[in-house]
């Protein structure tokens, strides 16, 4: 009753009033804060444009009925906007067909098509059933989606389930601060600030995707930090930047103190800039950091577990820029092979960047917003 009557109801009710011109709503489906694919949009529509900004936090945390309530909020104020952006599925607003005159635009929160998510995780063990994403569809509405390349339409389009011309491949807002180079001097700034152990010495940016589910997520605690330590801590400091899911932070033991370091209050944007090396798993921060054309290490112990359970739109040995290890010794291996061999490894990062970053230019905010307005002429 609640989706089928009193959400597509409040909703409607709300559609009776005209359409707040310029009214723009950043809809955040997790966390209390606007997030890095919003604030570029949010500064432009401002600045540029001065339209009336509404940030709307849900929280998907089903707390009794103030959840509910959260949700007919939303409602409301998607009811009368011109502009509704949102960057993640949200099945609320698509409890309902949407009104002519206003437009939704779905940035998404990753680069690229790296896990398979929505339709294409469909009765897989990570996924819904297809049979329950048909019911309510979470996508039906989107205006406009936008992507990092050409490349990726085909999987946004299995994913969402909506038409290919929905689909735009403008780029994705939040890396066009990386091509500032303002940017750049200010992360290594703060970096040094906040871990001043990392002075003359170089980076390597440890980021795990998630396992488990959002609401019960875990961070993986397969590296030996120690044998690290012994292998490359003359040379190297390592920061483990884990996902926003996983609560528990990282706690070296006193002895590793001066090596390994957990959340040292810099976003992940920085951490990219200021990083020599990037280790990752399946997390689409590794589409981000080809942008700067450093080296990648893949650490995918779990590769057919992690298969079964979710999937990938690419086969990953052949996709993915960098060497793939499974263990400490290995890990610690590639990072020594790849100071050796500079080149080659920077040859993959460049075709793995042109082939599915080629739309993020530095100029990607502008770009989408040009695209929503030509419908406003």
């Amino acid at each position: 009753m609640v989706y089928k009557i009193l959400f597509p109801g409040t909703y409607h009710i709300g559609a009776l009033r005209k359409i707040k011109k310029g009214k723009t709503l950043f809809a955040e489906l997790h966390g209390r804060a606007l997030s890095d694919n919003f604030r570029l949009l949010k500064e432009e529509a401002e600045q540029k444009y001065g339209f009336q900004i509404q940030e709307y936090y849900l929280d998907f945390r089903k707390d009794s009925l103030s959840y509910y309530r959260r949700c007919l909020g939303l409602l409301w104020e998607a009811s009368d906007a011109s502009y509704i952006f949102l960057n993640d599925s949200c099945n609320v607003l698509g409890a309902f067909h949407m009104r002519r005159g206003s437009q939704m635009i779905q940035t998404w929160h990753a680069c690229g098509a790296f896990k398979k998510w929505g339709f294409s995780a469909a009765d897989q063990e990570y996924g819904e059933s297809r049979k329950e994403l048909m019911k309510y569809p979470y996508h039906r509405n989107y205006t406009l989606v936008t992507v990092s390349s050409p490349e990726v339409i085909w999987a946004y389009r299995e994913a969402f389930q909506v038409p290919a011309e929905t689909i735009q491949p403008l780029g994705v807002s939040r890396t066009d601060l990386y091509f500032l180079e303002s940017f750049h001097r200010a992360a290594k700034k703060n970096y040094l600030k906040q871990v001043p152990q990392g002075k003359g010495k170089k980076c390597i940016l440890y980021v795990p995707t998630f396992r488990g589910t959002g609401g019960r997520a875990d961070s993986p605690e397969i590296l030996d930090y120690a044998f690290l330590k012994q292998r490359l801590g003359q040379d190297y400091i390592i920061l483990e930047k884990r996902h926003p899911f996983v609560k528990e932070t990282l706690k070296p033991e006193e002895s590793l103190k001066d090596f390994v370091f957990g959340d040292c209050g810099l976003e992940i944007a920085e951490l990219l800039c200021i990083a020599d090396i990037c280790v990752t798993d399946y997390s689409s921060v590794a589409f981000e950091y080809a942008l700067m054309e450093r080296p990648m290490i893949f650490l995918a112990y779990d590769l057919e577990e992690y298969f079964a359970h979710r999937g990938f739109y690419y086969e990953y040995q052949e996709f993915v820029p960098g060497p793939v290890v499974k263990d400490t010794p290995e890990l610690a291996a590639a990072v020594r092979t790849i100071e050796q061999h500079p080149e080659e490894a920077r040859e993959k990062i460049t075709e793995f960047r042109q082939k599915f970053m080629s739309s993020c230019d530095g100029h990607t905010t502008e770009r989408i917003w040009q695209e929503i307005l030509k419908y406003e002429r």
